[in-house]
């Protein structure tokens, strides 16, 4: 997992993005641990050296205020071409001119491993959903569930109504993240809403993390219902 803030990687720590602060370290079981500085490129390669091919790369700028980091995604986007999915959160939140789509459209038409993600913490309203379907393949949309300390974090859209769109639009892969558990020390917040995304969507693809420090915890997902799982703090610190 990237965070990608004013064009450093971040080490994302609880959701609190106003103390982000660049990634120090790349630090893996029986290797020695190399400097990152925010270096995006020298995290990827950090990634791939460890054999983690599919990555999730989160745009703060466009999440928090809608500056989408086109040139640095672009970079990424490519670097990744001919390695797994690499799911790209930019931070949807309403209709978007034309020039935006056609970037977006550009971007994915190039390359059949970039899936964008629509996340509900920014989204304001499930319309958004038929949008994206209408500009992008089916395989290439994914949406995120976020919360942060087990609440639902939207103020304009409801839990059930994106359980029922997901279900409707038949999205093939949905994210589970609760922000308060980035960065911690503790797997318990992600178990639970592990439970309480299966409970609703039990067919699609799940894709969570927050918390995971070792293989026992990522057992304990792995057992509750996940199918992949996102890791950062585990190596990026």
């Amino acid at each position: 997992m990237i965070d990608l803030q004013d064009g450093l990687a971040v080490h994302g720590v609880g959701g609190d993005r106003d103390h982000y602060l660049p990634v120090g370290t790349f630090n893996a079981p029986g290797l020695a641990a190399h400097r990152i500085d925010g270096h995006v490129q020298r995290l990827i390669d950090g990634y791939h050296s460890v054999g983690i091919d599919s990555l999730y790369v989160a745009d703060l700028n466009g999440i928090r205020f809608g500056d989408w980091q086109q040139q640095q995604i672009r970079s990424i986007v490519e670097r990744c071409s001919d390695r797994g999915s690499l799911f790209l959160d930019l931070g949807f939140r309403n209709a978007m001119p034309p020039q935006r789509w056609s970037w977006i459209e550009s971007l994915v038409s190039d390359h059949a491993n970039a899936i964008v993600i629509l996340a509900t913490e920014c989204a304001t309203d499930v319309s958004l959903v038929s949008d994206l379907l209408t500009h992008l393949p089916h395989d290439q949309v994914a949406v995120s569930l976020d919360y942060k300390d087990g609440r639902w974090l939207s103020e304009n859209t409801s839990e059930d109504a994106w359980f029922d769109t997901c279900r409707r639009a038949d999205i093939a892969t949905v994210i589970g993240l609760d922000l308060a558990s980035v960065g911690s020390t503790s797997v318990q917040r992600t178990l639970e809403l592990c439970s309480r995304v299966r409970h609703q969507l039990p067919n699609t693809s799940y894709i969570t993390g927050g918390g995971i420090r070792g293989s026992a915890d990522a057992r304990r997902l792995f057992d509750a219902g996940a199918d992949q799982l996102l890791v950062a703090s585990l190596y990026a610190r």
